[in-house]
């Protein structure tokens, strides 16, 4: 064997002993089955995601009741901000998992709009749901539910006046015991009533 060759061997063998130690120390010593999927944040925090004319567009962790134009000013706007056209939507507090987008004007105006984050978003972020926004395909995107039955819950909630609580779901044909207990991990907690 050359040099070269036994100087790979031997770093290909440091950093597999390195990435087995540190996997090992980074294991969790709980049981993490019964954990819900989503982690709950204190109610002193919430996440914003922050995108349009902004430097750092993205996902931000602030304190409750932040408002837009304070989480706007963290993304650095690209354009100094002047008069705003919607004031009272820029100086509203947010809540968590709303979207914040601004348009900068090259006269300094901005437009401020204020939605909610996707629910592929929501999700992965562990921020709960409501059953009571999501389209067809946002119920379709959730574990063991299918387009036929993402169909069935968006028709059952527009026949009954648009509004939808996690109760509501047994009545729906094809949402078993076990669905209903994996799709209580992703609704928001407020509409789940025992």
């Amino acid at each position: 064997m050359n040099t070269e060759t036994m100087r790979r061997a031997v770093m290909v063998v440091c950093a597999a002993l390195l990435f087995v130690s540190l996997s090992v120390k980074s294991r969790p010593s709980q049981n993490l089955s019964a954990r819900p999927a989503f982690r709950v944040l204190s109610s002193s925090k919430m996440l914003i995601k922050v995108s349009g004319d902004v430097h750092h567009p993205g996902i931000y962790a602030v304190p409750a009741k932040t408002l837009a134009i304070s989480v706007i000013k963290m993304a650095l706007p690209k354009l100094p901000l002047g008069q705003g056209n919607n004031e009272t939507i820029a100086s509203a507090p947010l809540l968590n998992g709303q979207a914040v987008d601004l348009a900068t004007r090259t006269d300094g105006t901005y437009l401020v709009t204020v939605d909610v984050m996707t629910v592929p978003e929501r999700m992965v972020l562990g921020i709960p749901l409501d059953i009571s926004r999501m389209s067809e395909a946002d119920f379709d995107r959730l574990p063991g539910i299918g387009p036929a039955l993402a169909k069935r819950i968006v028709t059952y909630r527009q026949n009954n006046g648009g509004f939808l609580r996690f109760n509501d779901l047994i009545a729906i044909e094809g949402m078993g015991d076990k669905k209903l207990e994996l799709m209580r991990t992703y609704i928001q907690p407020a509409v789940i009533h025992k």
